[in-house]
């Protein structure tokens, strides 16, 4: 037993290490932007890409601008705000596409999407996303990010928006996890595996809001330990009371209890969050501003053909490329 709680502890510590790895990894988004696009799509993605940290790079772009959009290093995703200008859109996303760099190509309705000619390994990269709202253009953008990329925790921490639907994930494969354990294993035989996966999902989610690795986890850990014992107790009894029924109802408070679990842990970090955003500056909450100017920039630049680079006040790094 004591061997046992040992490896647990080494894994759990081992989990927290991959965490921090993951949160950390570098990131780089390409904004394709076509200077005709409609504010109500360039606005929430303008404000979406404001990265957290100092490990992430956006590039932002005019289309059809001559520029390498390859250098000085591949894209992780790009995401293209479509206007009217469909044949040079069409062209650069080709590019991208073909070298293996996901693409979104966010659009008011999916019949203004370009007409496209791609290879089919090419045109399983791009993706159509079409929103009216923002709320709906910034859901189906985290979503597109998380199954794109396998930097999807780095991308996470960077950007508050993919959260949500990075947590959703975590917390389903946590929840299935811990059901199947409960269905395979007999009473307290779960309990060391169930542990660890409780406390893998609350560094997890730690890491996912940009938190690093350190002591002031140690209440997430306790409180996601905590809350699966308490369930474990509460469908243990069940099952002794009613062996064939309460079978079920192991399992099922068992994924249950580990989405609650993971839902508090999340709205506890959001809480946190906003409450030092609001001691710290409170204008941050309403505006960030790291490429506020972006669009206006790029028509500016339009009539004027000159290059700039705009450098964030933010950790994270705004190029503007010519």
């Amino acid at each position: 037993m004591a061997g046992s709680i040992i490896t647990k502890t080494a894994d759990m510590i081992q989990s927290g290490r991959e965490a921090e790895q993951r949160r950390t990894d570098a990131v780089c988004v390409l904004i394709l932007v076509d200077v005709t696009a409609p504010r109500s799509l360039a606005l929430p993605v303008k404000e979406a890409f404001d990265p957290r940290l100092h490990t992430a790079e956006v590039r932002v772009v005019g289309v059809d601008r001559g520029v390498d959009l390859l250098a000085p290093t591949p894209p992780d995703v790009c995401v293209v705000v479509m206007g009217s200008n469909g044949v040079s859109v069409a062209r650069d996303v080709a590019l991208l596409a073909e070298s293996g760099v996901p693409v979104a190509i966010a659009v008011e309705s999916a019949l203004d999407a370009p007409a496209m000619s791609l290879t089919q390994s090419a045109a399983e990269r791009v993706s159509i996303l079409s929103a009216t709202s923002e709320d709906v253009l910034l859901e189906r953008l985290a979503e597109w990010i998380i199954g794109a990329t396998d930097k999807s925790v780095a991308f996470s921490a960077n950007f508050p928006f993919c959260r949500k639907a990075k947590v959703r994930e975590l917390i389903n494969e946590s929840a299935r996890e811990t059901a199947a354990l409960t269905a395979k294993l007999g009473p307290g035989a779960e309990l060391p595996s169930m542990t660890l996966s409780q406390a893998r999902l609350a560094l997890s989610i730690a890491a996912i809001n940009g938190q690093p690795l350190a002591l002031g986890r140690i209440p997430e850990v306790l409180t996601a330990v905590s809350a699966g014992f308490g369930s474990r107790t509460l469908a243990n009894k069940a099952l002794g009371k009613l062996p064939f029924v309460g079978w079920f109802f192991k399992v099922g408070l068992g994924y249950l209890g580990t989405t609650a679990t993971g839902l508090t842990l999340q709205h506890r970090f959001e809480k946190r969050e906003l409450r030092a955003q609001e001691e710290a500056n409170p204008e941050s909450v309403e505006h960030h501003g790291v490429i506020d100017r972006v669009v206006d920039t790029l028509r500016e630049r339009k009539k004027r053909r000159e290059g700039a680079v705009v450098r964030s006040s933010a950790p994270g790094e705004v190029r503007l490329l010519p």
